[in-house]
C-alpha cells in the first residue's frame, strides 16, 4: 500500500478513505487528541493517577453531582483511575466501570507524549488507515458510556440513593 504524498502530512493511504466519502479528511476528532499539549497533559493525568487520593479529592468536580446528586456518566472515573493505579480494581469498578477503559487510555496516550511528531503523524495515518472500523468502535464505547450513564441515573432516581 502506497502513501498519499498530498501537501497533507496526514493523509490517508491511496484510496482509502475515513469512511465518509472518496475524499474525507481524517477526522479532526483525532488530531485535537494528538496535539502536543493533550498528549503532555495525558501524560501528567496519568503519573497523578497514583498520588490522587483513592476515596476522592474531596471537591466534587461534576456540576451535576454538585447541583443534584446525581451522577453524570462520568462520575467517578477520577477516583477509578486512582484505585487502578494503586492496585484496587474492585474499588475502580465500583466507582466507575468506565475508569477500567479510560485509564489505559490515558496511559497510552500520556506515554505518546515520548514520541517525535513524524512518529505521531505515522500513529494517526495507522489509525485513520482503519476506518471505518475504528469511528465504529469509538461510537460503540461512547454508546455504552452514555448508556451506563443513563442507567445509572436512573437506578438513583428510582432508588433515591445518594450516590458518593
Amino acid at each position: 500500500m502506497r502513501l498519499n504524498t498530498t501537501a497533507d502530512p496526514g493523509a490517508l493511504p491511496a484510496g482509502r478513505t475515513n469512511g465518509a466519502g472518496p475524499e474525507a479528511l481524517p477526522r479532526a476528532w483525532l488530531k485535537a487528541l494528538l496535539t502536543p499539549w493533550t498528549r503532555r497533559l495525558a501524560a501528567v493525568a496519568f503519573v497523578g493517577s497514583f498520588f490522587f487520593p483513592v476515596r476522592g479529592l474531596g471537591v466534587d468536580l461534576c456540576p451535576l453531582h454538585a447541583a443534584t446528586g446525581l451522577p453524570c456518566p462520568g462520575c467517578g472515573i477520577t477516583r477509578g483511575i486512582s484505585a487502578l493505579a494503586q492496585g484496587d480494581v474492585e474499588l475502580a469498578v465500583g466507582a466507575n466501570p468506565f475508569s477500567l477503559l479510560v485509564w489505559p487510555a490515558i496511559a497510552l496516550l500520556g506515554l505518546s507524549a515520548l514520541l517525535s511528531q513524524p512518529r505521531v503523524d505515522t500513529l494517526e495515518r495507522r489509525l485513520d488507515a482503519l476506518e471505518p472500523a475504528f469511528s465504529r468502535l469509538v461510537r460503540v464505547g461512547l454508546g455504552a458510556f452514555f448508556g451506563f450513564g443513563l442507567l445509572r441515573l436512573t437506578y438513583f432516581l428510582v432508588s433515591r440513593d445518594w450516590f458518593p
